[in-house]
C-alpha cells in the first residue's frame, strides 16, 4: 500500500469513497443519565479525590528509611 501523499487527488477521492469515509458522520446527541447513573459518577469523582489526597499525604509524609 502506498502512502497517502503518493495518491493523485482522484485516486484519493476514489479510495475514500470505497472505504465510506466521504460520507458525513451521524450527529451525536447528549444522553440524559438516569439518577442512579449520576450518583455512580459522583461517587467515582469523590473516590478519585479521596485517593489523590491519600497519595499526596503519603508522598509528603513519607517514611525515611
Amino acid at each position: 500500500m502506498k502512502d497517502l501523499d503518493q495518491y493523485s487527488p482522484d485516486e484519493l477521492k476514489a479510495l475514500l469513497a470505497d472505504e465510506g469515509w466521504d460520507t458525513p458522520l451521524l450527529p451525536v446527541h447528549r444522553q440524559q443519565l438516569k439518577p442512579w447513573q449520576q450518583g455512580v459518577f459522583w461517587a467515582l469523582r469523590i473516590y478519585v479525590v479521596i485517593m489523590c489526597v491519600i497519595v499526596l499525604w503519603a508522598f509528603t509524609s513519607g517514611v525515611h528509611a
